[in-house]
């Protein structure tokens, strides 16, 4: 009954409602691309932002209905589309079904007087591909509308109906990469500046005693469809931390090529070393407890398209002292005089 009064009254103000009507969002939105009479569609609700609902726009050629169709506790969403609850053309005529928030694998049926014909629905976004004729061998009626996106074919003798889709599908376009001039830099979709990012290993770092070794972190550059203008890339990094921050040795500032096998386009290794001052507890710094970030930024890279947006790719790491016990035993492997003399 709801939908019947909505296509009554929509079908009263059809000019009306033609300006006020919101389109079906080409980016979720799938496409029944020629339906007349009497049909239906199943699919899967997306659930795109929380809302599970589908919204179904039967267009006309001059009126649009829409409703919602709430899914079954699966998930599964299925509709007619019948002149008895409103959701199809006046009088049998030809229009196209549009719905909002289904996944892929969705499809639709149209009903003919002996046979249904069935169809997948398409993405709204595939509509403007180019289109195909349909073939015509004879002995069938083919219906194809001239800025139609299907065809719709029937054998009288035998009942037999089909929908043909009309687009020709389009291969994905895959991501650049190597040298601009290499085979695999053409026909390529090229990232944005955007796409560039820096990360660190291990994001957090405990120092080291005065007796041990320092720490390594490792900074590595990535990119996303990429290319290069020549054989190497060259990229420069720079550190930032406050003055009281001691004990960040960052000598190499260019990066060099990240090992085969590993993701990343350059890498850089900053160490950590000692903080006696700060870390030995018998010291009583009162910053000892807190953690000290360190930002490590992009400040130059060459060779390669699209550039870097100017000093806004950078990442963080940080340093703290060992616990109280750690910071304690490290210090007394140190004697306080490692040379000692006979008095």
């Amino acid at each position: 009954m709801k939908h019947a009064s909505v296509a009554a009254l929509l079908s009263a103000l059809p000019n009306l409602v033609a300006g006020q009507v919101l389109a079906c969002p080409e980016e979720t939105c799938t496409v029944a691309p020629y339906f007349a009479g009497n049909g239906g569609f199943v699919g899967e609700s997306a659930n795109s932002g929380g809302e599970s609902d589908v919204t179904v726009h039967v267009i006309c050629e001059n009126a649009t209905i829409v409703t919602t169709v709430p899914p079954e506790a699966d998930g599964i969403v299925r509709q007619a589309l019948t002149s008895a609850n409103g959701l199809n053309c006046r009088n049998g005529g030809k229009g196209r079904i549009e719905i909002d928030n289904l996944q892929p694998g969705g499809w639709y049926w149209i009903n003919d007087d002996q046979n249904s014909a069935v169809s997948a629905l398409i993405p709204k976004e595939a509509v403007g591909n180019e289109k195909i004729a349909v073939t015509d061998p004879g002995g069938v009626t083919i219906d194809s509308p001239a800025d139609g996106v299907a065809a719709y074919v029937k054998h009288s003798p035998t009942g037999r109906v089909g929908i043909i889709p009309r687009i020709v599908p389009t291969r994905p376009i895959p991501g650049c990469s190597g040298r601009v001039d290499s085979d695999t830099a053409v026909d390529c979709h090229l990232g944005s500046p955007e796409a560039w990012r820096l990360t660190a290993s291990p994001s957090a770092v405990v120092r080291p005693g005065a007796s041990q070794q320092t720490r390594v972190v490792t900074v590595t550059l990535h990119g996303e469809n990429f290319v290069t203008t020549g054989n190497s890339v060259f990229g420069r990094g720079q550190i930032d931390h406050h003055l009281s921050i001691l004990g960040i040795l960052f000598n190499q500032t260019s990066g060099v090529a990240t090992p085969q096998g590993r993701s990343g386009v350059l890498e850089w290794e900053v160490e950590v070393a000692a903080d006696d001052a700060r870390c030995l507890p018998a010291n009583n710094d009162p910053d000892r407890g807190t953690a000290q970030t360190i930002t490590f930024t992009l400040a130059e890279l060459e060779g390669v398209i699209p550039d870097v947006p100017n000093d806004s790719v950078e990442t963080t790491f940080t340093v703290k002292c060992p616990a109280d016990s750690a910071a304690t035993w490290a210090a007394e492997l140190v004697p306080e005089n490692p040379f000692p003399v006979d008095q």
